[in-house]
């Protein structure tokens, strides 16, 4: 598959949001963060590397407006 970022959040937990939406849109996304899994800091802080929503290329455009609604 072809993944491709989104957007870029501070948190898991802003992330974990957003790919609620997108899924129950019918979009296939995945998070991306180097955190360990969510083990290396609380779910509420903010990411040193941020986290990435990243959804297949296929589904970008539908994915961006669905943010801008």
């Amino acid at each position: 598959m072809n993944w491709t970022v989104i957007k870029t959040f501070n948190t898991r937990h802003e992330a974990g949001v957003s790919k609620g939406l997108l899924e129950a849109n019918g979009i296939k996304c995945i998070i991306s963060a180097d955190d360990e899994g969510g083990l290396a800091q609380f779910p509420f802080q903010p990411s040193f590397t941020g986290v990435r929503l990243l959804v297949e290329k296929s589904n970008e455009t539908k994915a961006h407006e669905l943010f801008r609604a």
